[in-house]
């Protein structure tokens, strides 16, 4: 079961953090990318076996593994996977030649590989119904629009037959829905709220690393528009509190965009509270001062659909007051200030900043167009997107799934992104007790 209900099986543009997981787990078991990433950013072969580059990483070429078909029975040639590839990116110069692809960019194109790995890269075609055609585990055998999708096991996938026949995926099912059908029976594999890794011996539940950023972004015409104003907030946010009893213990407070797996420096940005270096920022600025002596209030929004984010949004209006700040909470009028949830898409960390910027709605990160960004050149990239306060990062916060008893096997990747996150070609199922084993040759 998962929470979004799409009306196409594709990856929106502009998908919020749940819509963005769902579609990405779910075409994940229909397609593949050319290489994958593991958890700590290296890569992996994908339908590409090997690749290699020019110096100044502006030619790439990648060899494709052999004898793979998509499910229509087509092979997936160089020729094919040059023709989808070239569709997604109209700016690369993509070429197939007798078994491999090659990629050329006019600039210098150093993460293509995290790019590549990224869902939106999967390579997929469209039949004659729209249906994703790929050469994943999976093949789509019946889609009704924001309400069910019927996947059947492909039987010839190169990475060898799924261990189930079938999966069945249910849409628009909220994460309560999920945990009361999981806990009657009525399902196998859920979303769950990472805070229930520690809930039920019953099922089992697992979390992946910090791959969402919940943040306050400044809106372009927001009245908060001095920077030291915006500084004052985010010295007043007291992230402990909201941690422990809001998320009731998830993630990690934040005050960088990405988290410290991804870069182990995030340290350096303090997320302590300081509310009377917050009381003396506003007193530096007579703007400030000016708009709060005549009542001046900035509005926040929030997205209703995130069952915490009311709650949050509150508590950070309650830290505002309490060092001069009015902050209303509300959905309806002209917003200043809106909480938002992003994703933090890739391990690569340059890809990554990348993505959330665009997100965010900030100019991209300075990154120097060569190989292997340094972490100092990552950390003034990342220091620069934060100059002015226009975003105040909070929480880094994981995501999480939960599988029945009788999902054997079920060992997700910390990475929850890629196909290894809802490991579904791998598990297999059994009414018997859990320490039983299939027999041999049996699925």
């Amino acid at each position: 079961m998962l929470q979004s209900a799409p009306d196409a099986l594709d990856l929106p543009a502009n998908a919020t953090p749940a819509d963005y997981w769902d579609a990405a787990r779910t075409l994940s078991l229909i397609g593949d990318t050319l290489v994958k990433l593991d958890a700590h950013g290296r890569p992996q072969p994908g339908l590409a076996v090997a690749w290699q580059s020019d110096p100044a990483a502006r030619h790439w070429q990648f060899t494709l593994r052999r004898g793979v078909k998509f499910h229509d029975g087509s092979a997936a040639s160089p020729a094919a996977i040059a023709q989808i590839l070239g569709a997604i990116h109209p700016g690369w110069n993509v070429r197939a030649s007798a078994d491999s692809v090659s990629i050329e960019s006019e600039t210098p194109m150093p993460s293509l590989l995290a790019e590549l790995a990224l869902p939106r890269n999967l390579l997929l075609k469209r039949n004659a119904d729209r249906f994703p055609v790929g050469t994943g585990p999976f093949l789509v055998a019946e889609w009704q629009p924001g309400k069910l999708l019927k996947l059947a096991a492909n039987e010839e996938s190169w990475a060898g037959r799924p261990f189930v026949d079938a999966v069945e995926i249910e849409f628009g099912k909220s994460l309560r829905d999920q945990a009361i059908a999981l806990e009657l029976d009525k399902t196998d594999v859920i979303e769950a709220a990472p805070q229930a890794a520690s809930g039920s011996q019953r099922h089992s539940v697992s979390s992946s690393l910090p791959v969402e950023l919940l943040a306050l972004v400044f809106s372009a015409n927001s009245k908060a528009q001095d920077p030291r104003l915006r500084e004052a907030l985010a010295l007043a946010i007291d992230r402990k509190p909201i941690q422990s009893v809001l998320l009731k213990g998830a993630g990690e407070p934040a005050a960088s965009i990405l988290p410290n797996w991804m870069t182990g420096y995030s340290a350096v940005f303090s997320t302590q509270a300081n509310p009377q270096r917050a009381r003396a920022v506003l007193a530096d600025s007579r703007q400030s001062a000016l708009n709060l002596s005549y009542g001046l209030s900035v509005v926040l929004s929030y997205d209703p659909r995130d069952p915490q984010a009311q709650l949050i949004a509150e508590r950070i209006a309650l830290n505002a007051r309490e060092v001069g700040i009015t902050v209303q909470v509300s959905l309806s009028g002209a917003e200043d200030i809106r909480l938002m949830r992003v994703v933090l898409p890739s391990p690569d960390p340059a890809t990554s900043l990348d993505e959330a910027a665009r997100q965010l709605g900030l100019q991209q990160p300075a990154l120097p167009a060569t190989r292997g960004n340094s972490l100092d050149e990552l950390y003034q990239a990342e220091r620069g997107l934060l100059d002015g306060y226009s975003v105040i990062p909070l929480f880094h916060l994981p995501v999480a799934s939960a599988a029945s008893a009788r999902v054997r096997d079920w060992e997700p990747d910390r990475w929850e992104w890629s196909e290894a996150g809802l490991p579904l070609a791998d598990v297999w199922l059994a009414d018997r007790p859990a320490d039983s084993r299939p027999e041999a040759g049996s699925r």
